[in-house]
């Protein structure tokens, strides 16, 4: 499927038919049989996109290829636990709906399977936040023929509406519901307080729970025990006071059932304060008090689990560690569920090592479910955090995993692939990423993603790890977005590693996706890189990609750009080519334009007579001299040593724009001159402006570069005149 969708991207041959029949059905049986494991959402896309290409490519002898029961069957799985819990609402429901509308077609099927398939769509759409949908079509088929329609879908669109936080909707369709006939019992009240507290929605279970009360209901013990147990872990102490004596008098007339009374009433005591000691006590007191009514009741290790739960919740391992003791003293030895909370608070508390024997003590035990995933993998990622790390430890537990072909979280894979990285082993990076990252959800992809560009921003890290890293990134996560991209090539340019920027921005202008492709300034980006590094033959290869870029339209900001670059890389005549350019474009120049260009000028043959005419420009159309321009202009003067000229400017410089002799004018001046006549600058300026000179001293030097980046004679201040486009 997924190489389907690939030949579809890009307009290939797609694989056989057939081929995609099979994998179609293949694949909902496997999900069906492991159904412990979860269905992401990017294979829910991948079933639309393969149902879809078999909708358009079928024919009338042939037809679609899939039977109404497997069609049905593959309703069925969207409507499993492993993709409610998993996916987004999209592509399930899209799925589910054009499923649906393909059995509710055929005429010659069996009756059962399009009321099985019409059940399960309502079934899907309430549960994933489309129930008014579902209760339009539940409305609708209701009146066809009632008998064939599980009444319970009433109450999964009253949970559709509770998900959606719509209380109107969900008494309105109660009440649609008493008015066909279906009553809204203790039952259908407790699904719905359930599923609150579930959430841990106190408010709304509190609320709903008053609901059914005030409606005349009378709630099953079990409602009781879930609002309880959400007080309990909410600190609603005082409100759920009478609820528990309730069930204390329901303990009374029905002492049968005292286990799930002594777990509430413990877990209260416990939230109300009392000690490890005063808990013994009650156990004792219930203990008799069970023998005076004639039953022979000991606590079991589901108890003591109970308090450890609670104390795990608060993230209290010491108590924890206590109701384990006191467990003990009952002669009750851990279970794999007693097993399971110590991984979980000792993970939470720091306490590794001792999470790590936790584990392999459950590692004997059998559990029922894959309970323990969700722990190993929290277990994972803090050993991946510890400096250093216990790196047997940490490969044992993701080998006893692999041999479970227990799936990583996405945390986890981030985890490990940044400890791979760290360590050099590029080969189990690759392997770690091409097993895992492409089930993942766009999103959980992105989050893996992001944690490896991290890595490579760090500047400790070696440059070529960098770049090995870089490399893995692009291939692994192909949809990587520009801005990521774009950060890559500067991040590459501050490590002084020009020619690797050049390679980044080459990935992105070849790429196929329509959506990540340079834009102007992609490329604006990666000429001042080069001006920066003075990279001639990287250069040479972006212009290139520039003049046959079909998309790209050169406005200023990418001429001041190209004369950076050709600046930096010691072609002063080329880049005033594009100063002609952009005084000839509709746009016309900025403040940047002329700056640039004025120091273009600087380093050009005969550049005092381009200078001259930018300037004379100036004047003529009345344009605002800035103090940096006027500066700019002063260094292209000094820098054809005509010296008289640029003190004249100086001296003049509040007649001409208003502005003040200062150290950026001086040190302009001073750093453009031929080394031969520095001295002489050096004496005008200490007799001229002493202030203003002795101020330039205290800043540092430097040996005096040529725009190319070669060292020539002579002294430069550290004066900022860094320009971008």
């Amino acid at each position: 499927m997924l190489q389907l969708c690939q030949a579809l991207a890009k307009h290939e041959r797609p694989p056989p038919r057939s081929t995609m029949i099979h994998a179609f059905t293949s694949f909902v049986l496997d999900k069906q049989e492991n159904d412990r494991v979860a269905v992401e959402d990017s294979q829910i896309g991948l079933l639309l996109t393969t149902f879809r290409y078999l909708q358009d490519t079928q024919d009338e002898a042939g037809g679609l290829g899939l039977s109404v029961g497997e069609m049905v069957n593959a309703m069925s799985l969207l409507s499993a636990p492993a993709v409610r819990r998993a996916t987004e609402a999209t592509n399930t429901v899209l799925l589910a709906n054009s499923l649906f509308d393909v059995v509710n077609r055929e005429e010659d099927m069996a009756g059962e399977y399009r009321y099985q398939g019409l059940n399960t769509l309502i079934e899907i759409l309430a549960s994933k936040k489309r129930p008014l949908e579902a209760r339009d079509l539940l409305e609708e088929h209701w009146k066809e023929d009632s008998s064939s329609i599980d009444r319970r879908q009433w109450i999964n669109v009253v949970l559709g509406f509770a998900k959606v936080d719509e209380q109107e909707q969900m008494i309105r369709t109660i009440e649609t519901m008493k008015g066909h006939g279906i009553s809204f019992d203790s039952q259908a009240h407790q699904y719905i307080v359930e599923f609150y507290a579930s959430n841990k929605n106190v408010e709304m279970t509190k609320r709903w729970y008053e609901y059914g009360v005030a409606s005349g209901l009378k709630p099953t013990q079990r409602t009781i025990g879930r609002v309880l147990q959400v007080c309990i872990y909410n600190n609603e102490l005082e409100w759920g006071e009478p609820l528990l004596r309730s069930l204390v008098d329901g303990y009374s007339s029905n002492p049968g059932d005292s286990k799930a009374y002594w777990k509430l009433i413990l877990q209260w005591a416990a939230a109300k304060g009392k000690s490890v000691e005063e808990l013994d006590r009650l156990l004792n007191v219930m203990v008799q008090k069970s023998r005076e009514q004639g039953l022979e009741v000991q606590p079991d290790i589901v108890l003591i689990n109970s308090l450890i739960s609670f104390a795990a919740f608060k993230n209290d391992a010491y108590t924890a560690e206590r109701y384990l003791t006191l467990g003990r003293k009952w002669g009750l030895e851990p279970d794999s569920k007693t097993l399971l909370l110590q991984l979980q608070y000792r993970i939470s508390s720091g306490d590794l090592d001792g999470a790590k024997a936790a584990y392999d003590e459950l590692k004997g035990r059998e559990l029922e479910t894959d309970a323990d995933l969700k722990f190993i993998n929290k277990l994972i990622v803090a050993l991946c955090g510890q400096n250093p790390i216990k790196y047997d430890v940490i490969m044992e537990l993701v080998d006893d995993l692999n041999e479970r072909k227990a799936r990583l979280s996405p945390d986890t894979v981030s985890a490990l692939a940044l400890v791979h990285l760290r360590r050099g082993e590029l080969h189990d990076l690759i392997d770690l990423l091409n097993t895992h990252v492409y089930r993942f959800e766009a999103n959980k992809r992105l989050s893996i993603c992001n944690e490896l560009i991290q890595f490579c921003f760090d500047r400790s890290v070696l440059t070529a790890k960098v770049w090995d890293a870089y490399n893995i990134i692009r291939q692994t996560f192909r949809e990587m977005d520009l801005g990521t991209r774009t950060k890559m090539m500067c991040e590459f340019f501050e490590r002084g590693r020009s020619d690797m920027a050049t390679h980044v921005f080459g990935h992105i202008r070849h790429l196929d996706s329509p959506d990540i492709k340079p834009t102007i300034d992609t490329y604006v980006l990666v000429f001042e890189g080069i001006a920066k590094a003075a990279d001639a033959e990287s250069l040479a290869l972006v212009h290139n990609m520039l003049k046959l870029d079909a998309t790209i339209e050169p406005d200023t900001r990418l001429y001041n750009a190209l004369m950076l670059a050709y600046m930096g890389c010691g072609d002063p005549r080329q880049a005033l080519l594009f100063w002609d350019e952009v005084v000839h474009s509709r746009e016309g120049p900025t403040y940047s334009s002329i700056q640039i260009a004025l120091r273009a000028c600087k380093e050009a043959p005969f550049g005092e007579r381009q200078a001259r005419d930018i300037w004379s420009r100036l004047k003529r159309f009345d344009i605002r001299v800035t103090r940096e321009i006027y500066a700019a202009y002063v260094g292209a003067l000094a820098g054809q040593a005509l010296f008289d000229e640029c003190t004249e400017l100086i001296n003049n410089a509040e007649k001409e724009a208003g502005l003040t002799p200062d150290v950026l004018m001086l040190g302009t001046f001073h750093n453009a001159l031929p080394s031969a006549k520095q001295d002489a600058m050096k004496q005008w300026a200490a007799e001229k402006y002493p202030a203003v000179w002795a101020g330039l001293q205290k800043l540092s030097k430097r040996n005096k570069m040529s725009s190319a980046g070669n060292f020539v004679s002579g002294i430069q201040f550290n004066i900022n005149t860094d320009i971008r486009a």
